[in-house]
């Protein structure tokens, strides 16, 4: 059995659990066995002692089928928590078969539903929790069981947006909680705040406020403490007031102590995007790796991947690229490895009803042979006809299956290569791009990959102006111009935000020049919809490798490599930023020159002044890059 669930786990199966221990021994059909209420209040603090309770009550033999039910339920769910994903699942099988077997009293199908969805939840089986959750929410209608149908929505809310990043679904599914919560009762805090955090997640910040505010007051009344902490630490991180870090570091110190481990650790991840904004990126690095060293890897939640993705931006805004791109395949091969486990379980469940369905066939041809004797030879037949298509079947499925999950295989390696929105390269995939097209040699031509940064103008302005939907517009407009510009050769990816990165192989120093203007100018000949209309971009560039050796000579990451040119293409976008925006600034490098990358990284200014980087521009007398002090230690770029 694996080791005892981690304290986090606990308060996500708090969270999660669609109803309390208490409601299902208030039933009028059958009083419940006192046990099984002990076993249910055990779950949470002592779920091995819980596990042992129900084995040892499900061994006896005058146990009554209803409390059979909850026990096997009971011992399902403490596996679930101690991490013994098969004995959970095998659990959850037990409670089918006694709920197929046996009629139940009202509400013991409902409740054993839910509890089955929570606990292939916490096993990793999404899908069966989904179609648990999916039966449950049937069974709730039928006995008009309003708070049963309010907690399993938002179960499988929660499910759409941690496991699939479905956000607009979860909305959905959060909406129609909340309809039937409101026209029953006041509105459950549970339900407020899970839906604040999706809504912070779709970018829609003045509707988290409101339900982060409703949670807190509907926590604060009905004495739920460990929702009222957690939406009083996001009103305090979204407040912007100066001693918010302080007051979230007072919210987490509280939260540890009374074992909400995964509250904790979003407080410490909202304190280290306070930090990062604030341009303290080393306490933003501290922070967001304190939040991760928090969260278990076995549970890989949306804070641990939020967590994961601060900490690579606060390396990159130190400049620390090689960490960066490090932590940003850890989330990669994460999420992946997330991907992977759902489609073998998917499997297994596909698998065994083959095989139940299978033995279930057999079984039958047997108590017909024993109660026919007369027709033993008919039924031999049949059993072996029947066996023979049972086959065919099998073989055809598991064909088709095959076919299915190279199709699903697929998808996924497409998506994991993929922005969501604009369907661009992400950072990793378009990292492996430009991996591959740096050059090893640079001739006497000077033709290197040239990596272009380019970022929308004034883009929050078009966000507060217009709403999101029209910046989701300009994001796009922007994607398919630049995509039309550079052809089939370049790379394109969605860097961040609304910046975007282009990599164009072959380049000099003046192709780049020209390069830049027409992806300058391209965006500029655009008309965005939604109100927007036109827009304008600024263009840092630089080459990779940034310093080739002379002669023609191997060149090494010591020449700097193409994340050393994605910094220096940073320094130049933010020189044109500071020089009035719609325009293009490039940083080449001298070949053979003895500089030190890290010393033209670190004061690209004196790497200028002595020759060894030649600053180029789209706009006649402008000249001022960004310096060490600006932008050598990671300071923000300005705002757009």
């Amino acid at each position: 059995m694996s080791p005892r669930m981690t304290p986090h786990h606990r308060w996500l199966l708090v969270l999660m659990l669609t109803v309390a221990a208490s409601g299902v021994a208030a039933q009028p059909a059958h009083t419940l066995d006192p046990e099984a209420v002990r076993c249910y209040q055990l779950r949470h603090d002592d779920p091995d002692a819980a596990a042992r309770l129900a084995e040892q009550r499900l061994a006896e033999a005058d146990l009554l089928p209803p409390d059979a039910l909850v026990f096997q339920a009971c011992r399902a769910i403490s596996l679930a928590i101690m991490g013994d994903a098969d004995g959970a699942r095998a659990g959850v099988a037990a409670v089918e078969t006694l709920l197929a077997a046996h009629p139940m009293p009202p509400g013991f199908e409902l409740r054993a539903l839910s509890n089955a969805g929570a606990t292939l939840q916490l096993a990793g089986d999404v899908t069966g929790a989904l179609e648990a959750y999916e039966r449950a929410l049937r069974a709730a209608a039928r006995e008009d069981a309003w708070e049963a149908q309010v907690s399993t929505l938002v179960n499988m809310a929660l499910l759409h947006g941690d496991e699939f990043a479905a956000y607009d679904q979860a909305e959905a599914l959060f909406a129609q909680a909340a309809a039937i919560n409101d026209a029953h009762g006041d509105r459950k805090a549970s339900l407020s705040y899970n839906r604040a955090i999706n809504s912070l997640r779709r970018e829609r910040l003045a509707d988290a406020r409101v339900q982060f505010q409703q949670a807190l007051d509907g926590a604060r009344a009905s004495g739920e403490e460990v929702i009222a902490r957690r939406a009083e630490a996001e009103l305090v991180a979204m407040s912007g007031a100066q001693d918010a870090r302080a007051a979230l570091q007072r919210l987490l110190d509280r939260q540890r102590s009374s074992g909400d481990v995964s509250g904790a650790a979003r407080s410490a991840l909202l304190q280290g995007r306070l930090a990062l904004e604030a341009g303290d990126h080393a306490g933003a690095l501290a922070d967001a790796q304190r939040a991760v060293e928090m969260l278990p890897e076995s549970v890989f939640g949306a804070v641990r991947r939020e967590s994961l993705e601060l900490v690579a931006a606060a390396e990159i805004a130190r400049g620390d690229w090689q960490s960066a791109y490090r932590t940003s395949n850890q989330v990669h091969d994460e999420q992946l490895q997330r991907l992977r486990s759902m489609q073998l379980g998917n499997m297994a469940r596909v698998q065994a009803t083959l095989v139940d369905e299978h033995n279930l066939e057999e079984l039958l041809l047997a108590r017909q042979q024993g109660a026919i004797s007369e027709l033993q030879a008919s039924h031999q037949r049949r059993q072996r006809n029947l066996a023979v298509a049972a086959l065919g079947l099998l073989l055809l499925l598991a064909v088709g299956f095959v076919a299915y999950q190279r199709r699903i295989t697929r998808r996924l390696r497409n998506l994991s290569a993929q922005d969501s929105l604009t369907r661009l390269l992400n950072r990793h995939a378009a990292g492996k791009r430009l991996e591959a097209m740096v050059p090893t040699r640079v001739d006497a031509g000077d033709a290197r990959l040239a990596v272009f940064l380019i970022d929308i103008d004034h883009f929050k302005a078009i966000n507060d102006r217009h709403g999101h939907d029209a910046g989701d517009m300009a994001l796009l407009a922007v994607a398919n111009a630049l995509t039309t510009a550079c052809g089939p050769d370049g790379v394109v990816a969605r860097w961040g935000g609304e910046e975007f990165l282009v990599g164009m192989g072959g380049l000099d120093a003046s192709a780049a020049g020209r390069m830049a203007e027409r992806l300058r100018q391209a965006i500029a000949d655009m008309r965005v919809g939604g109100g927007v209309g036109s827009m304008t971009v600024s263009i840092g560039f630089a080459a990779a490798p940034v310093f080739p050796p002379p002669g023609g000579s191997v060149a090494g990451v010591a020449s700097g490599h193409w994340p050393d040119a994605v910094v220096l293409a940073d320094r130049a976008l933010y020189a044109a930023k500071r020089g009035g925006r719609d325009t293009w600034v490039g940083l080449w490098g001298r070949a053979g020159t003895s500089r030190p990358i890290d010393e033209a990284l670190d004061d690209p200014a004196a790497a200028i002044s002595s020759g060894d980087l030649m600053l180029s521009s789209g706009r006649p007398g402008l000249s001022s890059v960004a310096d060490r002090r600006a932008r050598g230690n990671g300071a923000p770029p300005a705002t757009t």
